[in-house]
């Protein structure tokens, strides 16, 4: 896990924030002498060390948080942190408000919001799903479901309360499947997030990632990439301009376009057109 060209500046932090996921903030940040002064949030944190050691005290308990460690920390638990080696630590972390742990609880069917008794644990598959869900950056739907897929996995694992996994519903995870296709391909240049397929049929966001899992064999960014490059090049067969074509299937411009295109088509759009 640990990736030392994360620390190939002294100190470097970029703070984004994902409105399809009720605004979450996300830090990505490398520090060689700064250090937390003791402080709470509202929140809970969850981060991932991704280089270097991290020293850092949760409630009344002190650890060493080294690279491929996740770092779990309460709302309202006071917290600090500073470098635990001489080059410092870098790290990724997330701060999901009550609404989101919520939903995440309300799936899990646990009992109550879910509290972490450990600070610091060692779950090495988790804490990589994690950094790449982090690292998803202007994918924002695939990011979407990929960060409650991690966050859902670590209160699954660590947090309080048992759960269960509702039994598959054949039939009707193929209606709702049919019927996200449908509103998808109605309107391939809108934005489209989980909360809206969600509402469509009446379930939650973590049904539509497992619908789209057990009909497709996809997640939904990737279902709606595939859909909007089909629709592309159908239209690519015609006279239309590619940045027209671009932003009636959907994608920000055309070297977006061109970009995804190249990842699943293997050339570029204008050597497809010439070809077709």
């Amino acid at each position: 896990m640990s990736d030392a060209s994360e620390q190939k500046e002294r100190e470097a932090a970029k703070l984004t924030r994902h409105e399809g996921l009720g605004g979450l903030e996300m830090l990505a940040a490398r520090y060689r002498d700064h250090a937390y002064a003791l402080h709470t949030h509202p929140t809970w944190v969850f981060g991932v060390v991704v280089a270097g050691v991290e020293k850092l005290r949760i409630g009344r308990r002190r650890h060493l948080a080294p690279a491929g460690s996740i770092i779990i920390v309460n709302p309202e638990e006071p917290h600090d942190g500073e470098k635990g080696a001489p080059s410092g630590w870098a790290y990724r972390t997330c701060y999901p408000d009550v609404a989101l742990m919520a939903e995440i609880a309300e799936d899990l069917e646990l009992p109550a919001l879910p509290m972490f008794g450990e600070g610091v644990v060692d779950a090495p598959e988790l804490a990589r799903a994690f950094v790449n869900a982090h690292r998803l950056a202007g994918q924002a739907l695939d990011q979407e479901a990929a960060m409650l897929m991690v966050l859902r996995g670590l209160a699954s694992r660590f947090g309080d309360g048992g759960h269960r996994e509702r039994a598959s519903d054949g039939g009707e995870t193929a209606r709702r499947f049919h019927l996200y296709g449908e509103l998808i391909a109605a309107d391939l240049s809108a934005g489209f997030d989980l909360a809206r397929l969600a509402a469509a049929a009446g379930v939650t966001r973590f049904q539509v990632i497992r619908d789209f899992r057990r009909a497709a064999g996809m997640t939904p960014g990737q279902y709606l990439r595939d859909r909007r490059i089909r629709a592309a090049s159908v239209m690519m067969q015609t006279d239309m301009p590619l940045a027209e074509i671009a932003v009636a299937a959907g994608f920000a411009d055309q070297s977006h376009l061109t970009r995804v295109f190249k990842t699943i088509k293997g050339l570029s759009p204008g050597a497809w057109r010439a070809a077709a």
